[in-house]
């Protein structure tokens, strides 16, 4: 007689949640009719782009399997053939996403990071606001450098915070260790934030954006796009450790010795090493081409492989180590097929008819009310998605476009989208992979989170609001720099 035995199965997902979510999505294509204006097979696809959407935000699985599934059922429906769900890997962004996210890791997998910050902490650590500038500090000068948020946030935010909070603990008590680590983590990963929106090269999402604009005549290089966002940027910045010390209060003791740890860790990272000489001049050529793109015409994407084909002749990174990462892999599939699902909508006119139902609520305001609204709206969106990416994707060019149709200024709701598409990771610590990363050292509640979220969002749009107000005064001027226009 054979025996059969249960194998052990092992799986990350969660079925009860996609199984809601399959039902859900069932029920709404067998019982929902199509608004006016839309097609079936456009309700369908939206429908299946929802629900992936939903799947991604509930963690129902790796995005890439619901994503993978969502394809799976699009095309055995025939809502969507197989060649549409991969016109997206055509798109330059993908690939700029991994050549970004494989240029980041020659930084992660060295000191240098650990060197900037420890170097910061031990020359203004004192006090509790000069650790919390000195994570500032250190996230503003590196984040030009590291295209990827996530990887600011594991690997030089995540361990200092940490190590910070456990010395504090061993040195004092417990509860001052955990209240400097709360204060300290929401710090950074709200810097981490704010850093994003002001550097293009901070955060990968940024270049789709750039795509975008450019499609309404205004093109920007790296230069441009920091004297626009640098003022409200520094503001914010600022006043962030005085506005989280009022409303975490942490507690604090006498902080010298803090500063004194970090020099002996300084010391102990020893002498700065030839490859990590190397990385700082090439990266430092890197960033002197980002700042003059504009002038010598040489674009980021260009700059950035140049850059991985140095690092790559010399040893620094390999190319396997490229392709078989996990975590450089999964953002390009990612968003080459969610390019293709926003390409498809496209197409069917989905996003016109978005467009149309926007623009007939908010037509009925001032052109001033309507931005107030339309920028809002934008701005809490991301409570419904997980990752900058996916939400820019979707969302960004509706919005543009909504806005330019109801008569704002196509420069003024352009940077307003693009600022508010980094700095909403402030709302809650599942809003981006950065935030999560933070969030898993268990100092802040996720209840806590949102709450100074919700603060901190109507800080940032207060001080962008106020900053457009003032300095926008033409179609294309921004703070006194004339946008190119094609």
């Amino acid at each position: 007689m054979f025996c059969i035995r249960k194998l052990p199965i092992s799986t990350d997902v969660n079925f009860t949640r996609l199984f809601l979510i399959v039902i859900l999505s069932l029920l709404a294509c067998l019982f929902i009719t199509p608004p006016s204006g839309l097609s079936q097979n456009a309700f369908y696809m939206i429908v299946i782009f929802m629900a992936s959407m939903v799947g991604i935000m509930l963690e129902v699985a790796e995005p890439c399997f619901v994503l993978f599934l969502s394809i799976g059922i699009g095309t055995l429906t025939n809502v969507v053939e197989i060649k549409q769900c991969l016109t997206g890997f055509s798109h330059p962004v993908p690939w700029l996403i991994f050549f970004a996210l494989s240029l980041s890791s020659v930084i992660t997998q060295t000191s240098l990071g650990l060197r900037i910050a420890y170097f910061f902490v031990k020359t203004y650590g004192g006090s509790i606001t000069g650790i919390a500038y000195s994570l500032i500090m250190t996230e503003f000068v590196v984040a030009p450098i590291i295209p990827s948020n996530t990887a600011r946030g594991a690997n030089i935010g995540l361990p200092i915070v940490q190590s910070i909070s456990q010395y504090v603990s061993a040195q004092s008590d417990k509860a001052q260790g955990a209240s400097i680590g709360a204060y300290l983590s929401i710090l950074y990963a709200y810097s981490n934030a704010i850093c994003s929106a002001i550097f293009i090269t901070a955060m990968i999402s940024n270049s789709i954006i750039l795509e975008e604009i450019a499609k309404i005549g205004i093109n920007l290089g790296w230069l441009s796009w920091f004297r626009v966002m640098i003022i409200p940027g520094l503001c914010i910045l600022l006043a962030l450790p005085f506005i989280l010390k009022a409303l975490y209060r942490p507690n604090v003791p006498d902080l010298a010795h803090i500063k004194i740890q970090a020099a002996k860790n300084f010391a102990a990272l020893g002498e700065i090493t030839s490859q990590e000489k190397f990385i700082i001049s090439v990266f430092a050529i890197m960033l002197l081409l980002w700042v003059l793109s504009e002038a010598i015409g040489i674009p980021i994407i260009v700059t950035v492989i140049l850059g991985i084909c140095i690092f790559l002749m010399s040893g620094v990174s390999r190319i396997k180590d490229m392709f078989s990462s996990y975590s450089t892999l999964n953002p390009v599939i990612m968003l080459g097929i969610l390019i293709s699902y926003v390409n498809y909508l496209i197409s069917l006119g989905a996003i016109d008819w978005f467009n149309s139902i926007i623009s007939a609520n908010l037509s009925t305001f001032g052109k001033d009310t309507a931005f107030l609204l339309l920028s809002t709206i934008y701005f809490l969106t991301h409570y419904f998605f997980s990752g900058e990416g996916s939400r820019i994707i979707a969302l960004y060019t509706p919005f543009l476009m909504t806005g330019i149709a109801i008569g704002i200024t196509p420069a003024k709701i352009a940077f307003t989208l693009a600022f508010f598409s980094s700095c909403s990771d402030v709302l809650a610590h599942y809003t981006c992979p950065a935030s999560i990363t933070i969030f898993s050292l268990g100092y802040v509640s996720a209840g806590r989170w949102m709450k100074t979220g919700l603060v901190i969002a109507s800080f940032v749009m207060i001080v962008w609001f106020s900053y457009v107000s003032i300095v926008l005064n033409s179609d294309n001027h921004l703070c006194g720099y004339r946008i190119a226009r094609v």
